[in-house]
């Protein structure tokens, strides 16, 4: 019986240890909106790295250029042009993509029609924003020829370096920034693979928003040079991949940027790339992937457009200037704790009257432990506050005589719950 019984809680402890696991997975797919599951895109299926040097060229049906891009391009990919006006891809010749324009784009800062000077944080998007950035690097190798030397230094490459005076200036804002400089070589069809494990470790830190820094490369250095606040930068393409559920969201997010970017900083927003696949971005509705100027820039040209992109960051989640070291636990983080609390606390009450074998018995058993433990709890006390010659009697608890056990009842003719 006693081993039948060895067993069966032995059964009990594991299902009760498989429910607090699947608790703990259930509270991190539901606070960090990853998916258990990589997420499916059939055009990541055919997506390919362009090489450094091998380009697109967007074209209207005019043939007057509108941008240049060192990235795949497919038909139905759209881009929103620096003066706002959106095109759509309708025809792939070899690298040359023929666009049609489809309208104008609303894109305007979306406080300014309040009285509200620029400048000012403004609420954060639905769900609430943290005081918190996370920035990582698909193409850790991505380099600058005049600054670096070469276009690709794998695993340290000078996208690095920007990366973090993207993340210096946003600190020196007072964002708290996860900046993971984490290597995903080698540079091929398969990278975005090998970061989406990055990318989903930084969503579990709950940021407000996530960045995918990259560089582009498209040979001439003066399609991305531009001097911006008496400074010659690259300017700074944002892409968000069109074949996830937060297209939508992630549009808006990088439409509001160039919005701010734009009132602050004419030129330094290049434009808007909407492209065939996810670049992860289905972990966030706040993930953009940004190209920092060209291989041909310099790096300290790449670095000074990424520092005037972090000053209108804040702005934009509607962090205000705070000083801190990390970001504050949220309702969030606390509703996740409540839930694995009430997990283990079901499967503990389930565990016990199985084990009893019933509520009543179960409920004995526990008046019994809590009774006997609290005794013993103010035994000990009374033992060491009672003073010199005040100390319980030997063979007593609590100042009562303790019975001896040949003075007991049968076990037969004891409670259930008193027996074993």
């Amino acid at each position: 019986m006693k081993v039948n019984k060895r067993i069966a809680g032995s059964v009990y402890l594991g299902l009760l240890l498989a429910a607090l696991l699947a608790s703990v997975a259930i509270y991190r797919a539901w606070n960090t909106g990853a998916n258990l599951l990589p997420a499916f895109s059939l055009g990541e299926l055919d997506l390919k790295e362009h090489t450094v040097g091998t380009y697109t060229t967007l074209v209207d049906e005019e043939g007057r250029v509108l941008d240049k891009m060192a990235r795949p391009v497919y038909k139905d990919d759209e881009f929103i042009a620096e003066d706002n006006y959106r095109y759509r891809v309708t025809e792939i010749q070899g690298d040359k993509a023929i666009c049609t324009r489809v309208g104008r784009e609303e894109v305007v800062v979306e406080w300014q029609s309040s009285s509200r000077a620029f400048g000012e944080a403004t609420p954060a998007q639905a769900g609430g924003a943290k005081n918190l950035v996370a920035i990582y690097h698909t193409h850790s190798d991505e380099s600058y020829i005049p600054t670096d030397g070469s276009e690709s230094i794998p695993g340290q490459g000078g996208i690095l370096k920007v990366g973090e005076v993207f993340a210096g200036k946003l600190r020196s804002l007072g964002v708290n920034v996860y900046h993971d400089v984490s290597a995903h070589e080698p540079h091929d069809n398969n990278s975005y693979k090998r970061s989406r494990r990055t990318a989903a470790q930084l969503m579990q830190k709950g940021p407000a928003a996530i960045f995918d820094i990259h560089r582009d490369g498209v040979p001439d250095p003066d399609f991305y040079r531009q001097v911006v606040a008496g400074e010659s930068i690259s300017k700074i393409r944002l892409v968000v991949g069109r074949e996830n559920q937060n297209m939508n969201a992630n549009l808006d997010f990088a439409k509001k940027i160039k919005a701010a970017a734009d009132a602050k900083y004419p030129g330094l927003i290049r434009g808007i790339f909407i492209g065939a696949g996810s670049y992860n971005q289905d972990l966030s509705p706040r993930a953009v992937l940004l190209e920092m100027g060209t291989h041909t820039n310099s790096r300290e040209e790449a670095q000074r457009g990424a520092g005037l992109l972090a000053e209108v960051i804040p702005t934009v989640l509607g962090i205000t200037a705070q000083a801190g070291p990390a970001a504050p636990g949220t309702a969030g983080d606390w509703k996740g704790v409540a839930f694995v609390i009430l997990a283990f606390l079901i499967g503990g009450a389930a565990f016990l009257v199985l084990s009893s074998g019933g509520w009543d018995k179960a409920l004995a058993r526990l008046r019994q432990y809590t009774s006997v433990e609290w005794m013993n709890l103010l035994g000990q006390r009374r033992g060491r506050t009672g003073g010199p010659g005040r100390g319980p009697e030997e063979g007593n608890v609590l100042g009562k005589k303790t019975v001896p056990a040949e003075k007991l009842p049968p076990n037969d003719a004891r409670k259930d719950w008193q027996k074993d």
